[in-house]
């Protein structure tokens, strides 16, 4: 396994962080990946070579998908088509929920709301 494939899932939940509109989050987001990234003895190029390996593909869902039916599967269709409408609370929970559900948690009716509240924003523009 890859040094990257170690400090992965620890960097996919500093990323997310750097979306808040509070400075000061964002530097202290920036020097955790920083440290995670030297503790592993790399730096932010190796981040950045990480990812253009990857090779990320582009969602395009069918005309015909299925909708979802599983928790999993909705915020997994929330993450999908998130275009930059959800905030950043919002865009961390439908993470959690994402790797939360991916072990058969089934969330709390509270969680739930949100997730269903969260897909009709992005479905439909807003929340009724």
């Amino acid at each position: 396994m890859s040094d990257m494939a170690v400090i992965a899932p620890k960097l996919s939940k500093l990323i997310p962080m750097l979306a808040t509109d509070h400075d000061g989050e964002v530097v202290a987001a920036v020097r955790a990946i920083g440290r995670t990234l030297n503790g592993a003895g790399m730096d932010f190029h190796n981040l950045v070579e990480a990812l253009c390996q990857h090779n990320p593909v582009t969602y395009a869902p069918p005309p015909s998908e299925k909708e979802p039916e599983t928790w999993s599967e909705i915020a997994i269709w929330c993450r999908n088509r998130d275009g930059g409408d959800l905030s950043y609370k919002e865009r961390k929970f439908v993470v959690d929920m994402i790797h939360r559900t991916a072990t058969g948690y089934e969330p709390t009716e509270k969680q739930a709301a949100w997730l269903r509240a969260i897909r009709v924003k992005l479905q439909w523009g807003y929340v009724p």
